[in-house]
C-alpha cells in the first residue's frame, strides 16, 4: 500500500492548502458541532501550524492529506489526519495508521487520538484496535495500546 502515496514535512507554501484540506475534509462535522465560523477556523489553524507543521501526504506529487505525529512521554499523539474526499477509502489512511502503529510499538507507547462527534472516520481506528476511552458531547477521545504497555 505505501507505493499509494508519498510523504514530506509541510512547508510554508502548504498554509493555504492545509486549511482547504481540512475544509474539504472536516467542515461537515465542525458544521455539526460547533457550527462553522471561517474566522475562527482560521484562528485555530494559525494556531495549529504554530504548534507544530504536520505531514503532507501526496499522490502523484500532489498534496492530497496531512497528519500529525506528536511523540509525548507516555503516548504517539495521533491527530490532524485529514485526506481529500476523492482520495478517501483507496487505502491511504489505513496504510497511515499502520505506520503509525508501527512506530507506537517500536517505542513501546500506545496511540491516542480524538476526532469529532459524527466523523465517520472513527469506524477506521476501530478496524485498527483503536478503543473509545471517553467521549463529550464535540469529541471520541481513542487509544491503541501495545503489548508491553496494556
Amino acid at each position: 500500500m505505501s507505493n499509494l502515496f508519498t510523504t514530506r514535512p509541510a512547508v510554508e507554501a502548504d498554509y493555504e492548502f492545509l486549511f482547504e484540506l481540512k475544509k474539504a475534509a472536516e467542515k461537515g462535522p465542525i458544521e455539526q458541532v460547533f457550527g462553522w465560523n471561517e474566522a475562527i477556523q482560521k484562528q485555530i489553524h494559525q494556531q495549529e501550524w504554530d504548534e507544530g507543521r504536520p505531514t503532507i501526504l501526496l499522490v502523484e506529487n500532489q498534496p492530497i492529506g496531512s497528519y500529525l505525529i506528536q511523540v509525548r512521554s507516555k503516548d504517539l499523539h495521533f491527530a490532524r489526519f485529514f485526506i481529500l474526499p476523492e482520495f478517501q477509502g483507496n487505502g491511504i489512511g489505513s496504510a497511515i495508521l499502520q505506520q503509525v502503529i508501527t512506530q507506537s510499538e517500536s517505542l513501546a507507547l500506545p496511540v491516542t487520538l480524538s476526532y469529532l462527534q459524527g466523523n465517520r472516520v472513527g469506524e477506521l481506528y476501530q478496524r485498527h484496535g483503536f478503543i473509545i476511552t471517553s467521549e463529550t458531547k464535540q469529541f471520541v477521545y481513542m487509544q491503541r495500546n501495545v503489548a508491553s504497555c496494556e
